[in-house]
């Protein structure tokens, strides 16, 4: 798959941007094309999305901009007007004003506007609303920008519409009519969390939007109530090459802790190619010793089934101090110090998250 990337899409405690910027070469290590900055914790793309922003945020985006395009990578922010969407639709001159501040101020490869996991108004007319926005917004960018969009309603799953209510009635068609066939469209799949995905689901897709989708893959993000209990260590599976024509990109949404996280995300190349890694087998274990190296390697492997299926809340407060004092010899690795976090609890879910 050629256009795969990382969108910063969770909720809670974002990643520094020493971290961060250690991203762009590991991509271009993996096979990976872009870095979408969309952290739903950050007030500046989305609680103050109305607010200017500082010089010294705004030079912080554009040195990591910078940091990407040295390494080959793509650069983008997800960006979310939250609130009332008829209301920013109906008078949108600050919405505009921000737009063109944004433009001016970073080199943006891609723009994704986020209309996920928000209270709606104006149920009647959300896909007007939003699809007036976009609309606008897509007049002020650069003509070298892509543009993604995500809907209210980006998965079949029944989860969306008993958290957030019944998809408004001819919601999807009037995004499919509607949208610029230009705009790429945001789609998790059958599920808000999809464990595979398949053709046959991606053409209904392209049948009902009348575009590819743009994948946005909640595979090994753990933001929700229940995911925050787990590290989600494991290989990718079930993203096979057969997805490939049906798709016009591959964003994965990562977990908090973005040291671990590289661990699943270095193996999707290989799910492309049609063979997947084995979470049991010598050649994941040799990958995760190429990374964290064998000392660490070797506990992990004692305890992946521990922190990958039983979770956090699961083990006994014996088992608890157990753990805690045997990783806190490796704290002075990055993996082994956030392995150390978690079991302190401060990778705990944060209620923000609705869908969790």
């Amino acid at each position: 798959m050629n256009n795969c990337g990382i969108i910063e899409g969770y909720f809670g405690r974002p990643w520094n941007f020493r971290t961060r910027g250690t991203y762009p070469e590991f991509l271009r290590q993996h096979g990976y094309s872009f870095f979408i900055y969309a952290p739903k914790n950050d007030p500046n793309l989305r609680k103050k999305w109305d607010r200017p922003w500082s010089s010294e945020y705004t030079r912080t985006l554009q040195n990591f901009a910078r940091r990407c395009a040295g390494c080959g990578i793509k650069f983008g922010i997800g960006y979310t007007p939250a609130g009332d969407a008829s209301a920013v639709a109906s008078d949108p001159a600050l919405l505009l004003e921000r737009i063109r501040s944004i433009r001016d101020a970073l080199p943006l490869d891609y723009f994704a506007l986020l209309f996920d996991d928000l209270e709606n108004h104006d149920r009647d007319r959300l896909a007007v609303c939003q699809l007036k926005i976009a609309e606008l917004v897509a007049t002020e960018l650069s003509t070298q920008t892509r543009m993604i969009v995500c809907p209210s309603y980006y998965s079949t799953d029944p989860v969306l519409e008993k958290v957030f209510g019944a998809r408004p009635a001819n919601y999807w068609n009037e995004y499919a009519g509607g949208l610029d066939p230009a705009i790429d469209i945001f789609w998790t799949g059958e599920k808000v969390c999809s464990s595979s995905y398949c053709a046959e689901h991606l053409e209904w897709f392209e049948k009902q939007f009348r575009r590819k989708a743009f994948l946005w893959d909640n595979y090994p993000v753990n933001d929700g109530k229940k995911m925050a209990d787990f590290l989600y260590l494991k290989p990718f599976t079930g993203r096979p090459s057969s997805l490939e024509p049906h798709l016009a990109g591959h964003a994965v949404n990562p977990m908090r802790e973005p040291y671990l996280n590289r661990i699943t995300m270095a193996t999707l190349a290989d799910s492309y190619r049609d063979c997947p890694l084995d979470a049991g087998g010598e050649q994941f274990w040799e990958l995760v010793c190429s990374m964290i190296g064998r000392r660490l390697a070797a506990a992990l492997r004692e305890d992946f089934e521990l922190f990958t299926q039983t979770g956090l809340s699961q083990i006994p407060p014996s088992g608890l101090e157990k753990l805690k004092h045997k990783y806190s010899s490796f704290r002075n690795s990055p993996y082994g110090r956030e392995i150390y976090r978690y079991l302190c609890g401060e990778y705990a879910f944060d209620p923000a998250c609705l869908t969790g």
